[in-house]
């Protein structure tokens, strides 16, 4: 029993990363589960024993790779060793980094944009919309702590928190629609600099 447990795990890591490949490559309306099937070396079959049909193959996707993906970089905000400041601004620095560099995060976050524009795959994606507001909270709190909400300050932390996820997806995306305009990962100081400037209080 254990060993077939074992070969099913491994059955269903083989379709997911199979499917971001093809995924990746394809789109989610061209893509096929035969086809992914075929990449991963497996039988239409096995696709239907670990999935019902192409949009949970989609959205399970999304959320493992991104989840296993983007944990390095959100780790950033819980190092309690630096300062609210200092840790946003590491993991600012490690998510334009990590965009050019690893195929999963890029991969993910380009597949959830695609899916947010497909009605079938709406009811899957409010798990990553309660994922964004729980994030908007943390970097809210962490504001917060930096000193975003003394008096004479203009930006809010909570309007604080929203613009540098919104920095964050607009880098993300203009580096999916024009990968040769910049390479985040020769500019990521700069880069993570520069969304912080307008938002986090001025040293005195």
């Amino acid at each position: 029993m254990r060993r077939t447990a074992e070969e099913a795990a491994q059955t269903r890591r083989a379709l997911l990363e199979a499917a971001l490949e093809v995924f990746a490559e394809r789109g989610y309306a061209a893509a096929t589960l035969s086809g992914i099937a075929a990449r991963a070396g497996l039988t239409r079959g096995a696709v239907y024993h670990h999935f019902t049909d192409k949009a949970e193959l989609y959205l399970a996707t999304i959320a493992e790779n991104w989840g296993a993906a983007a944990a390095p970089v959100w780790a950033h905000l819980e190092d309690t060793d630096a300062g609210p400041e200092e840790r946003i601004r590491r993991f600012l620095v490690a998510f334009f980094t990590a965009f050019e560099k690893n195929f999963a995060l890029r991969t993910t976050f380009a597949m959830s944009m695609q899916g947010s524009e497909l009605p079938e795959l709406q009811v899957g994606l409010e798990d990553k919309r309660r994922v964004m507001d729980a994030w908007a909270e943390q970097l809210a709190a962490l504001l917060r702590a930096a000193g975003v909400d003394r008096p004479g300050e203009v930006v809010p932390p909570e309007s604080g928190a929203i613009a540098i996820i919104a920095a964050v997806n607009g880098v993300a995306a203009t580096w999916l629609a024009c990968p040769d305009l910049f390479s985040p990962a020769h500019q990521a100081e700069a880069l993570a600099q520069a969304v912080l400037h307008g938002i986090l209080p001025r040293k005195e």
